[in-house]
């Protein structure tokens, strides 16, 4: 099994990114979990994410923002491996996007928005867990990274859990198609 770090920024292209959060998964359990104030100084982390992206695969709640900023800091990873065919890509994806995931298997759902998704299966109170666990204080909350990046990584253990041990792959092809 690869590993999956699930990120997710604040900021924009305009005025940089001045937060990130970080929660990488193991088998869809919570290994680690980094959270960095860094405006201005965004681009000095260009090892980390590489490093996240060069030993597993990405996550996030509407990738093509996240990898939209991640294109605008640094174009390409380099080669990397896509972790399934054994091939090399010089790319940020493939990426376990929850809000596309959720869109596919559940289009009856109202909003595909991280609230709307973790009221609709009833994971606040272990998001609220986690969140005490692992955010810094007024980090507990909606648009703080790490608080956002605790939520998708929610959403993916949901899904896992509840469609017969659905796995990565399974995933990455749903936002394939």
């Amino acid at each position: 099994m690869h590993s999956i770090s699930v990120i997710d920024f604040e900021g924009n292209k305009g005025l940089g990114i001045f937060e990130f959060g970080v929660v990488t998964l193991l088998d869809f359990e919570i290994i680690s979990t980094r959270t960095e104030f860094c405006q201005g100084t965004f681009h000095e982390h260009l090892e980390y994410f590489l490093s996240l992206r060069r030993t597993g695969l990405l996550g996030a709640h509407s990738a093509q923002t996240e990898d939209g900023l991640l294109r605008h800091y640094w174009a390409s990873p380099g080669l990397v491996p896509t972790f399934a065919g054994g091939q090399m890509v010089p790319s940020w994806g493939p990426w376990a996007d929850t809000k596309l995931i959720h869109r596919k298997l559940f289009p009856q759902l109202q909003s595909y928005e991280l609230e709307d998704l973790v009221a609709s299966f009833a994971l606040f109170p272990e998001l609220e867990k986690l969140a005490k666990k692992y955010c810094c204080p007024g980090g507990t909350k909606f648009h703080s990274a790490l608080f956002d990046a605790l939520a998708t990584s929610l959403l993916l253990q949901n899904l896992q859990k509840n469609f017969a041990n659905v796995s990565l792959e399974t995933l990455l092809a749903i936002c394939e198609k």
